[in-house]
Formats: structure tokens, sequence, C-alpha cells
């Protein structure tokens, strides 16, 4: 028997996201319920959905 199939693991992740316009990295949460928008420049760097939200940029990283 399978411990994973057991143990639930949460499908929601922190991405590190570069913004396409100024190269600023920023940590942003794959399910975000709103606007994310970045901290340099205030473009908009994930946009919510119906689960997962949009992301705009680059996905840098993946932690979780």
């Amino acid at each position: 028997m399978e411990w994973k199939k057991l143990i639930p693991r949460p499908k929601s992740k922190f991405l590190l996201v570069e913004c396409p316009s100024c190269g600023n990295a920023q940590i942003v949460f794959s399910h975000a319920s709103r606007v994310v928008k970045c901290s340099v420049c205030g473009n908009d760097l994930a946009i919510p959905g119906r689960g997962k939200a949009q992301i705009r940029g680059k996905v840098v990283r993946v932690y979780g």
C-alpha cells in the first residue's frame, strides 16, 4: 500500500514569478484569489480565475 495515496497533498504551490516588464522576481500563490501586482512597476502578475490564477509572468521556480 502506497502512503502517497493515503495522505492527500495540496495541489496549490507558491511560485517565483518574474515580471515581464521590469524583470523583478516575486513570490505568488498559485491559487491567488486577488490580483497580484508587481511591487516595482505595478504590472499584473497573477489574475484570479476559477481555482488557479492566471500567471502573467515567467515562472522561475516552484516551491512545494
